[in-house]
């Protein structure tokens, strides 16, 4: 009887022991996958973005190459402004159509004088444009 109590006490060890190593294993696995996931979600967002601008950028391109040449010789732009000869405002309903898909993406020419006050920079965006203004070779912000 002795030896079988001692080797439940054995056994109770053994498996607490386990349970706790068990039990680690799951919580660095559940760390390591969660900085998995978080890493690879903010790379699709990224890739969505980037996707978008992008899409944005073509459009203006498109839009200041083709478009507007084509409309400034029509007889109506002699008489009225016609907005979409402007690459931003092609640009800008673009990526509006867009938004019906993706509607937590947004777009903005932010600019310190701007002609429409939706695209008035914030402080945020004032301070970039600045320093990309007072930095003209920079292509990258710096950390301070």
């Amino acid at each position: 009887m002795r030896w079988t109590g001692l080797s439940m006490k054995l056994l109770a060890k053994f498996n607490l022991l386990l349970i706790l190593v068990f039990g680690l294993g799951l919580v660095l696995i559940a760390f390591n996958a969660r900085s998995f996931l978080m890493d690879d979600a903010k790379k699709a967002v990224l890739s969505q973005a980037e996707l978008m601008a992008a899409s944005s950028k073509a459009t203006r391109d498109y839009t200041e190459e083709e478009i507007g040449p084509l409309l400034e010789k029509t007889p109506q732009h002699a008489d009225v402004f016609l907005p979409q000869t402007i690459p931003f405002y092609a640009a800008t309903v673009t990526f509006n159509r867009l938004r019906k898909d993706f509607p937590d993406y947004t777009y903005k020419e932010a600019t310190l004088n701007p002609t429409n006050l939706v695209d008035r920079a914030e402080d945020w965006q004032a301070d970039i444009v600045n320093y990309f203004r007072n930095h003209p070779g920079e292509t990258q912000l710096v950390a301070n």
